[in-house]
């Protein structure tokens, strides 16, 4: 690899890395220092912020509540007290926004959590002031509602949609029609109080945000007074704001591909991760109160958008913010910056530009003579480095010593069937590059003895030929 080059890759690499800091930067790569309350660096918290939301369609997010994703990250909230639905897609550019404040069908007044079924091609929304689960299509229009009373979140499962209440769960249909009601309000394992989300397992099971009662429950939705609980982790409180409780107010729920659940606390500023399998916790993220990004302040709902990220409606700092979750054992460079693997491609490419862009040198008999003769070959030695070679010339010159310098070590013998062949045809095909071998590409050079020599081997198709004086005339030797 020649010295330009070298500079070349040098000079992309570091560019490459100075857009890298650049973007590190910018894009919340150290502690944040805006607002109240200042973010730890994603490397120690494992909160890596990506992108957060004040607007959408001119329209401030004030006071955003519930939250709701589809398979394919796309994601719904809504205002409580503008009475909108407001789609965003994975990235977080705003879609589309529907929602009329009023008392008639279809119309919201305190519109608070939401599901999206795109199998279905429905949008659930329980409006808690007009007691009703109101559905709509995928565009937003009325489809039909039926009446819930205290309707507090609907959650999408494999039987239908189940509407969390004070009391009972109800499960409907795609068309509105009641299923079954399961459970009853109350502090027994299988009883809720108060659940503020929940999300559904593909058995048709729910993880619960029992939020009155500070606990998480998977309930399986069979049962009268008790659904069926398959664990439960926390207990109720003994008195209000009983600080040993293992949860404050459970208020969200997610799950991811890998069946883990990711509780959020509104009141402790905590994400708790559950495996729903045991209900065992699995990891907390802790100290998330404030106001700068990757900070909440009394947040409400969590939707998991595929891909360790989750966007959750930060309720008092009226925004929604995108982020993604990285347990400790996940919490790499990489994915903390997933973009950085762009970094990286130019260094694993680097071992291919070498390939192509490296010499490779071959000398003819006569240039390994002319050299001898004037005690030249330590100089071909030194500038060449790896000399290809005819058999005939290296097995003379395998053990030649000039001024203890081996030439044998510098040399490779080039197999080519010279016997009753021009030699220096045979030469110059053995050293052309072939593009079935990576090994043999690459730049080629051509020692010869003399002008005439190289005549001789443009002649026969050499491309770039050096004779020994020119080599002499760049190099010298270093006694």
């Amino acid at each position: 690899m020649n010295r330009r080059l070298v500079i070349v890759i040098a000079v992309l690499l570091l560019v490459l890395l100075g857009l890298g800091t650049l973007y590190v930067y910018l894009a919340g790569g150290r502690p944040e220092t805006a607002g109240e309350g200042k973010a730890k660096p994603a490397s120690q918290t494992g909160v890596v912020h990506v992108r957060t939301i004040y607007m959408a369609n001119g329209q401030n997010l004030y006071r955003p509540v519930g939250i709701g994703a589809d398979e394919r990250g796309n994601f719904f909230v809504t205002l409580k007290d503008a009475q909108k639905v407001i789609e965003f897609d994975r990235a977080g550019d705003f879609v589309r926004m529907w929602g009329e404040r009023g008392l008639q069908a279809g119309q919201l007044m305190a519109p608070l959590g939401v599901a999206v079924d795109r199998l279905a091609g429905h949008v659930y929304v329980t409006d808690r002031m007009r007691l009703r689960l109101i559905a709509y299509d995928s565009q937003g229009r009325y489809l039909w509602e039926v009446p819930v009373l205290n309707a507090l979140a609907p959650v999408v499962t494999k039987d239908g949609v189940a509407v969390l209440s004070f009391g009972p769960i109800a499960l409907f249909d795609t068309e509105g029609q009641v299923v079954k009601e399961v459970g009853s309000r109350g502090y027994l394992p299988g009883m809720v109080d108060y659940p503020r989300a929940a999300a559904a397992l593909p058995d048709g099971s729910l993880v619960v945000a029992d939020s009155n009662n500070c606990r998480v429950q998977r309930l399986k939705l069979e049962g009268e007074a008790t659904a069926t609980a398959l664990w439960v982790l926390g207990t109720p409180p003994r008195f209000q704001d009983d600080p040993t409780t293992m949860f404050g107010v459970p208020s969200g729920v997610a799950v991811d591909e890998r069946g883990r659940a990711f509780v959020l606390d509104g009141f402790r500023h905590t994400i708790t991760v559950i495996d729903t399998g045991k209900g065992t916790v699995i990891h907390t993220f802790k100290d998330l109160e404030g106001q700068a990004d990757g900070l909440f302040r009394l947040p409400t709902g969590i939707a998991y958008l595929g891909d360790r990220t989750f966007a959750i409606t930060d309720t008092y700092n009226d925004r929604v913010q995108i982020v993604r979750l990285l347990l400790p054992e996940e919490n790499t460079v990489v994915a903390r910056a997933p973009w950085i693997q762009w970094l990286l491609l130019p260094l694993l490419l680097l071992p291919l530009l070498w390939l192509v862009f490296r010499r490779r040198s071959y000398a003819t008999t006569e240039a390994l003579d002319a050299a001898a003769a004037h005690e030249q070959l330590r100089l071909v030695a030194g500038a060449l480095k790896r000399v290809g070679v005819l058999p005939e010339a290296y097995e003379r010159f395998a053990d030649f010593v000039e001024h203890e310098v081996r030439i044998g070590d510098f040399l490779v013998r080039v197999d080519a069937d010279t016997e009753g062949e021009d030699r220096l045809a045979a030469l110059v095909e053995a050293s052309k590059p072939r593009v079935r071998a990576l090994s043999t590409v690459g730049r080629r050079m051509l020692l010869v003895s003399d002008d005439v020599q190289a005549a001789a081997a443009r002649e026969r198709g050499a491309k770039r030929v050096v004779t020994l004086a020119d080599l002499a005339e760049r190099y010298r030797i270093q006694e």
